[in-house]
C-alpha cells in the first residue's frame, strides 16, 4: 500500500515538473521562482535556493523561504555552507537529519540556523559546477530522501543548466555580432577614401584621355569601383542600424516628392537601357524619414533596372488604403527564383547577380531597405516569377 501511494506521488510529481519545464520562460527570475515553489512542494521542504558558486564564494542567486535575512546576491563561503558537501562530491547530496551526520553537527549552517534537513544538485554548466539547487528545512525528515527524489532534483537542475547554457550562448552571439559589426564598418570606413580616390582619378583619366582603349579600361574600373563603394555605403549603413546609430527622422512629407526624388536620382540608370519609368497612383502626406526611405526607394529602382531588359517599363505606383501608405515598384525583369524570395532580405544570405547586361551588384541592397522599412514600423514583400518580372511592395503606417 505504502508503495502505491509513493508511485502516486512520483506521478504526480512528474506530471508537476513536466508543466514547469515545457513553460517557455523570458528570464531566469521567471524559471527560478517556479522551480523553487515547485521544489518546496515535491520535497516538503520550507526553503529553497538557486546558487552560483565562484571559486571559493557561494551567491545566492533566487530563493524562497520564511527565514528571514536571506538576500539575492548575498555571499558565503563556500565552505560555510552545506553546498560545499555538493561541490566536493560533485553529485547530488541528501540529509534527512544533519545532526544525525556527526561530522555534520559542527558545520556553521547547523550550529547557527539548524536547518535539519537538506537535499541539492550540483547544476553542471558546460560540463562545471555553475552552482546549485537545494532545498532546506528546520525540521529534520522522519524517513531517507528516495531516489525518485534524487532523480527529480536532477531534472530540476538539468533543465536550469540548459536554460543558462542557452542564455550565455545568446549573449555571447549578441556580443560576437557587435565585435563583427564593429570590425565590418572600420575595414568599410578604411577602405572607403581609397575607393574614392580610385573613382577621383579614374573620371579624371576617362575625361581627358583621347585613347579608347584606356578608357574603355578605365571605365571598366571605374564599374567595379562603383559597386564596391555601394557595398561598402550599404555595409555601414546596416552596420549602423544594428548597432542602433541611425534612427529614422520622420516629418510631414509627400509622396510626390518622394517619388519624383528617387526617379530622378535613377533616371541616368534607365536611358542607357532605354528603360521608361513611369508614376502614377495617390499624392498624399504623411510621416516618415524622407532621406532614409528615398535611399530605399532608389535601392529598388536601381534593382529592378538591373534585372530588367531593354526597352522595358518600369512602374512606381503609391496607393493611401486607411491607416497604411502602399508603394510599390513593378518591373518587367527577370523575375526571382520562388526559392530566393524568403532570404532576399537576410543580410546573413546576401547573394549578388549579375543583371541583364552584366551589371554588378552588392547583395546588400535590398537587405538594408529591409531594415530602413523595420524601422518605420513598416514591411516590405516581394510578388515574383521567374520570367515574368518582380513588384516590391513597401507598406508603411500612417500615424
Amino acid at each position: 500500500m505504502e508503495d502505491i501511494r509513493n508511485d502516486s506521488g512520483m506521478v504526480e510529481s512528474l506530471k508537476s515538473l513536466h508543466q514547469v519545464i515545457t513553460k517557455n520562460f523570458h528570464s531566469e527570475d521567471e524559471l527560478f521562482e517556479e522551480y523553487l515553489a515547485l521544489g518546496k512542494e515535491i520535497f516538503g521542504l520550507e526553503t529553497g535556493i538557486v546558487s552560483k558558486i565562484e571559486g571559493d564564494k557561494y551567491f545566492v542567486s533566487a530563493f524562497s523561504s520564511p527565514l528571514e535575512g536571506l538576500e539575492v546576491g548575498q555571499m558565503f563561503e563556500l565552505k560555510d555552507t552545506y553546498c560545499r558537501e555538493v561541490f566536493e562530491a560533485k553529485k547530488t547530496v541528501a540529509f534527512p537529519h544533519v545532526g544525525a551526520v556527526k561530522r555534520m553537527c559542527d558545520h556553521p549552517v547547523y550550529v547557527n540556523m539548524k536547518l535539519e534537513s537538506y537535499i541539492s544538485s550540483p547544476i553542471f554548466v558546460h560540463g562545471e559546477i555553475y552552482g546549485t539547487i537545494n532545498f532546506t528545512d528546520r525540521i529534520a525528515k522522519n524517513k531517507d530522501f528516495d531516489n525518485h527524489q534524487f532523480d527529480l532534483i536532477e531534472i530540476m537542475a538539468e533543465t536550469i543548466a540548459r536554460f543558462i547554457e542557452s542564455k550565455i550562448y545568446k549573449e555571447d552571439l549578441i556580443k560576437a555580432k557587435i565585435r563583427i559589426n564593429n570590425l565590418v564598418g572600420v575595414v568599410s570606413h578604411d577602405l572607403k577614401n581609397p575607393i574614392g580616390n580610385i573613382l577621383s582619378l579614374g573620371s579624371m583619366i576617362v575625361e581627358e584621355t583621347e585613347e579608347n582603349e584606356t578608357k574603355e579600361l578605365v571605365s571598366a574600373i571605374l564599374k567595379c569601383g562603383r559597386a564596391s563603394m555601394e557595398m561598402i555605403n550599404s555595409i555601414l549603413d546596416i552596420s549602423a542600424i544594428d548597432s542602433g546609430k541611425i534612427q529614422v527622422v520622420k516629418s510631414d512629407n509627400s509622396t510626390n516628392d518622394l517619388v519624383r526624388d528617387s526617379k530622378l536620382l535613377v533616371d541616368h540608370l534607365a536611358s542607357k537601357k532605354n528603360i521608361e519609368i513611369v508614376t502614377n497612383g495617390d499624392e498624399f502626406n504623411f510621416e516618415f524619414d524622407f532621406y532614409r526611405l528615398k535611399q530605399s526607394l532608389c535601392n529598388l529602382l536601381s534593382n529592378s533596372i538591373k534585372f530588367s531588359p531593354r526597352n522595358s517599363t518600369i512602374t512606381i505606383t503609391s496607393k493611401r488604403l486607411g491607416d497604411e501608405a502602399q508603394i510599390a515598384v513593378k518591373d518587367e525583369g527577370v523575375g526571382i527564383d520562388e526559392g530566393l524570395i524568403e532570404d532576399i532580405f537576410d543580410v546573413d544570405k546576401t547573394t549578388s547577380t549579375l543583371g541583364t547586361e552584366g551589371e554588378i551588384g552588392t547583395g546588400y541592397g535590398l537587405p538594408l531597405v529591409s531594415k530602413i522599412i523595420n524601422l518605420h514600423g513598416g514591411k516590405i514583400t516581394i510578388n515574383s516569377e521567374v520570367g515574368s518580372g518582380s513588384t516590391f511592395v513597401i507598406t508603411l503606417p500612417i500615424k
